[in-house]
C-alpha cells in the first residue's frame, strides 16, 4: 500500500505539472503576439492571484493527501 500511495502522489503531481505546462503553451499560442502571451501568463501565475493559488491547491490536494496518508502509515 505504501508503494501505491507513493506512486499515486508522483503520478498525480506529474500530471498537474504537465497540465500547467500545456496551459502556458496554450496561452502563448492563443495570444496575438509573444508579449501578449507573456502578459497573460504573468497575470495568471502572479503570486498575488489568490484564485490561481486556490485552484492549484485543489488540483494538488489528492497528491498532498496521499503523501499525508503515506507518512501517517509510516509513523512519522
Amino acid at each position: 500500500m505504501n508503494k501505491a500511495l507513493q506512486w499515486f502522489a508522483v503520478i498525480w503531481g506529474g500530471l498537474a505539472l504537465v497540465l500547467n505546462i500545456i496551459a502556458i503553451v496554450g496561452l502563448f499560442i492563443g495570444a496575438r503576439s509573444f508579449w501578449a502571451g507573456w502578459w497573460r501568463v504573468t497575470e495568471i501565475y502572479s503570486p498575488f492571484n489568490v484564485i490561481n493559488w486556490l485552484a492549484e491547491l485543489a488540483l494538488l490536494s489528492p497528491a498532498i493527501g496521499s503523501i499525508y496518508w503515506l507518512q501517517r502509515r509510516q509513523g512519522r
